[in-house]
């Protein structure tokens, strides 16, 4: 497993080489083990101990996430398209079910999850959401995943998490998903206090045939990382931005045009974090909308690693790295007054029945839309001269050619 343990000092331009450096002080080959550090009990881990739940609860998930995955193509009564044309299977729903069923309300703050899926049958069999019905010959995987799930829920304590929110994407990268492209899908368990992601789990639930899962999970505050990834074996080919399998924007195709680099597709916000981790990809930088639970959990396991995960707007306006703040509500806590309003960010999906959207406000956007854009480094490798390259051609390119912050 490539699993490591460190502490990282704060994020901040001017302490990158330090951070470089500490990296390599506190951690010693592949195993991760640490150096002359005191371990720390469990119970003052706490947000470890989550992660390390996390981690089994995934592991567990994963074999009903792939029996479903499988039976996709036969069986497209499982899935269906949102009003924003997005997409939605039963996995969601079911994966999202039983992570909230991990971490009930009564132990945490809060939760957000991507899905809303109505009409819940998880009780008896024939099981089913929103009309599309579970077939029986996968019903046997989710039976023993939920109840595996049941059981792992009575380790997680009754008290220690009531200041922990939780921002969940069961499936991310969905479309991949219903599209044979599963190897690029993650489960996204974020953590977060006080508005701030605080730890996180990305995980591939669908493995490269022959190949062991991969997965990333960090909390930079408890010094805490473990996976293993799948890295780069040749790391001297060509620069790349990580974006999306589908088009991308004006801003997009002239930024890869500044810098002379070439553009890595992939799937999912999640599996992008990780793809910078493995040293396949050199930035991701997108300014069309994901949402906050699409980068929380990337964000605290990234940075836990040493890197960033950002918005774009505080790299375009002061080359500074400015979170997204993540709260349940109805108020957009990071408004952008220069975005645009989508179909894929309106509040109100009855609004899409109009001829044309309207301007966007506080009050019509999503809440948990990202219309700041996203910048994401694994800034511990990355040379300082390169990022501040980075950064001034993300300013000079937006000066001509206005970032989309949809």
């Amino acid at each position: 497993d490539d699993s490591a343990s460190h502490g990282i000092p704060t994020l901040s331009l001017n302490i990158r080489h330090e951070m470089g450096a500490a990296l390599s002080r506190t951690c010693s080959g592949i195993s991760g083990k640490m150096n002359g550090e005191k371990k720390l009990k469990n119970e003052d881990k706490p947000l470890t101990a989550l992660l390390k739940i996390s981690e089994k609860a995934c592991f567990i998930m994963s074999e009903f996430v792939q029996a479903v995955y499988k039976k996709l193509n036969d069986d497209r009564k499982m899935m269906k398209q949102k009003a924003d044309n997005s997409f939605f299977t039963i996995a969601d729903a079911l994966v999202q079910h039983m992570v909230r069923t991990l971490f009930p309300a009564s132990k945490f703050l809060e939760f957000c999850g991507e899905e809303s899926a109505k009409g819940l049958e998880v009780s008896q069999r024939p099981y089913s959401v929103d009309n599309m019905p579970l077939p029986e010959d996968i019903a046997d995987q989710f039976e023993a995943a939920y109840t595996k799930i049941k059981e792992l829920a009575k380790e997680v304590d009754k008290m220690a998490y009531q200041d922990i929110g939780l921002f969940v994407d069961p499936i991310d990268g969905t479309r991949e998903f219903c599209t044979g492209l599963g190897q690029q899908c993650s489960i996204c368990i974020g953590f977060v206090r006080d508005k701030v992601p605080v730890a996180g789990i990305v995980f591939r639930p669908i493995p490269v045939e022959g190949q062991k899962h991969t997965f990333v999970a960090g909390c930079k505050i408890e010094g805490y990382c473990n996976g293993r990834l799948d890295k780069a074996t040749d790391s001297s080919g060509p620069k790349t931005i990580l974006t999306s399998n589908g088009s991308i924007s004006k801003f997009t195709e002239k930024l890869l045009e500044e810098l002379k680099w070439d553009r890595y597709k992939a799937g999912g916000c999640g599996n992008k974090m990780m793809l910078l981790l493995e040293g396949k990809g050199t930035m991701y930088i997108q300014d069309r909308g994901v949402s906050r639970w699409d980068t929380c959990a990337a964000q605290a396991a990234i940075e836990a690693y040493g890197g960033v995960l950002c918005k774009l707007t505080s790299v375009q306006n002061d080359q500074t790295f400015a979170s997204y703040q993540y709260k349940v509500g109805e108020t957009q806590l990071d408004f952008n007054a220069g975005a645009m309003l989508t179909k894929y960010n309106v509040k109100d999906k009855a609004l899409l029945k109009s001829d044309k959207l309207p301007a966007i406000t506080a009050d019509n956007v999503n809440p948990y839309s990202n219309i700041c854009g996203l910048f994401a480094a694994n800034t511990a490798d990355t040379d300082n001269k390169l990022l501040k390259s980075v950064m001034e051609a993300v300013q000079k390119v937006a000066k001509d050619i206005k970032p989309q912050y949809s």
